[in-house]
């Protein structure tokens, strides 16, 4: 065990807090990301998920031939069968991980990623919903401990950095 590791950490805090350093643990890497539209492996992203359905064609080039090609073409031919889509709780409650998505009383998607949103104020979530519940402006429940908590789809990222002048 290395006993100096203590001590690093409070010089390191110590000589950061003048320039404003302060620590963050992985709940608030996790609420950054999530507030940046970014996707995390193995919540909203996986093996079983396509760039297209998840909102990430940007980074395939279509034009140009890679494995996988020919499926994302075939999908994009068909039609997606679900899409992630960015979700503005309209009350306190919080989407989590796993929560269904109810529309009309059935069913209809999964939270991927959520939290309260300190930056907006507002909790948020991410979740995979058919393709006609996607569009901004949506409104359905999520599942949260037997309540359709009311939700709103809005527009990825859920927060953008305002440019300097």
């Amino acid at each position: 065990m290395n006993h100096d590791a203590p001590g690093v950490w409070r010089l390191f805090l110590e000589e950061g807090a003048r320039h404003g350093l302060k620590p963050a643990g992985l709940g608030a890497r996790d609420t950054l990301r999530l507030e940046a539209g970014m996707r995390l492996y193995g919540n909203d992203i996986d093996e079983g998920t396509n760039p297209l359905e998840a909102g990430l064609e940007w980074t395939v080039s279509l034009g140009k031939d890679f494995i996988g090609r020919q499926a994302l073409l075939a999908v994009r031919q068909s039609g997606l069968s679900r899409k992630l889509a960015g979700l503005r709780m309209l009350d306190r409650s919080i989407p989590r991980h796993g929560y269904e998505v109810v529309d009309g009383g059935a069913a209809v998607g999964t939270v991927t990623s959520g939290n309260v949103s300190f930056t907006l104020g507002y909790n948020i979530g991410m979740a995979y919903v058919p393709p006609t519940l996607a569009e901004p402006g949506t409104r359905f429940g999520v599942d949260v401990r037997g309540t359709a908590a009311p939700a709103e789809v809005v527009a990825l990222p859920f927060y953008k950095r305002p440019h300097p002048k």
